[in-house]
């Protein structure tokens, strides 16, 4: 899946960076599901790759329904379903995440 066909299909301000809380909430939605998951190192901090755990988000924007996304602050990550990092403390495997699009914090 391409994340760039994804973007386009928002309404993108910021230097094509963020979108409004509104739309956020048009468009995704938070499911029961949660995941573990790494940023494999790009947050600075998961070189080894320390796992996070998040809520699923899905959309609404057709033909990416099945797309996991997952929220951490204002920045919204695709899942990336191919690829899986070792966690060197725990010796588990996690998903990566690539980034997707940041909120607009309600003012």
């Amino acid at each position: 899946m391409n994340t760039y066909e994804m973007r386009n299909k928002l309404n993108l301000q910021n230097y094509n960076t963020e979108i409004t809380r509104k739309e956020f909430e048009e468009k995704f939605y938070p499911t029961k599901e949660r995941i573990i998951f790494t940023f494999q190192g790009w947050d600075g901090k998961s070189y080894d790759g320390e796992s996070r755990t998040a809520r699923i988000y899905r959309t609404n924007i057709s033909g990416y329904e099945e797309v996991r996304l997952v929220k951490v602050g204002k920045h919204l990550h695709i899942v990336c379903e191919d690829s899986a990092v070792l966690e060197k403390a725990t010796g588990e495997y996690h998903k990566t995440v690539t980034w997707l699009v940041d909120v607009k914090r309600a003012k």
